[in-house]
């Protein structure tokens, strides 16, 4: 695993700490790296919890362009076009879950499916929550879709969501 991407482990990781603290009155920090899995370690006195960080994406070019930006390749594309982004952010969601349920996790690990979501707002991701298809016996606590969202046109701000999809 490379810089960057232990980089943007913690900062999805941090992220969704602060939002999960201020929505259960907890105050986990983080404590390290876990053995990988899971990704991340954070504790509260006594209490731990333990991280799993995945990404879902538009579909693979999105997530190349942004891969490679992140890493500042020369020749990156700064564009991305897509028929039908919505519907394929979904089905992304889909495939990661579907992966990443099939894995073997601690006990007690959550997952956590962060999203950059460009093109669509809190709103109409809010709406397809129904669609995404959670594995029945998957390993985890809990799994939380969440992302940074542009502001809508219909007037919602944009910001840090998250969603507890099991």
């Amino acid at each position: 695993m490379d810089s960057i991407q232990e980089q943007h482990e913690r900062a999805v990781g941090d992220t969704f700490i602060e939002w999960y603290n201020k929505q259960s009155g907890t105050e986990f920090k983080y404590h390290g790296r876990g053995a990988d899995p899971p990704d991340l370690i954070y504790r509260s006195g006594s209490q731990q919890m333990l991280l799993e960080i995945t990404a879902g994406y538009y579909d693979t070019n999105n997530a190349t362009m942004l891969w490679q930006n992140a890493r500042s390749v020369a020749g990156a594309a700064d564009i991305w076009i897509s028929k039908n982004p919505d519907q394929k952010l979904i089905e992304s969601i889909d495939a990661t879950l579907a992966k990443k349920c099939g894995n073997q996790y601690p006990a007690n690990c959550v997952l956590v499916v962060s999203l950059c979501p460009d093109i669509t707002d809190a709103e109409e991701l809010d709406a397809m929550i129904p669609q995404v298809k959670v594995p029945v016996d998957h390993p985890f606590a809990n799994i939380y879709l969440c992302g940074i969202f542009p502001a809508s046109s219909s007037g919602s701000c944009g910001g840090y969501y998250c969603w507890k999809l099991a």
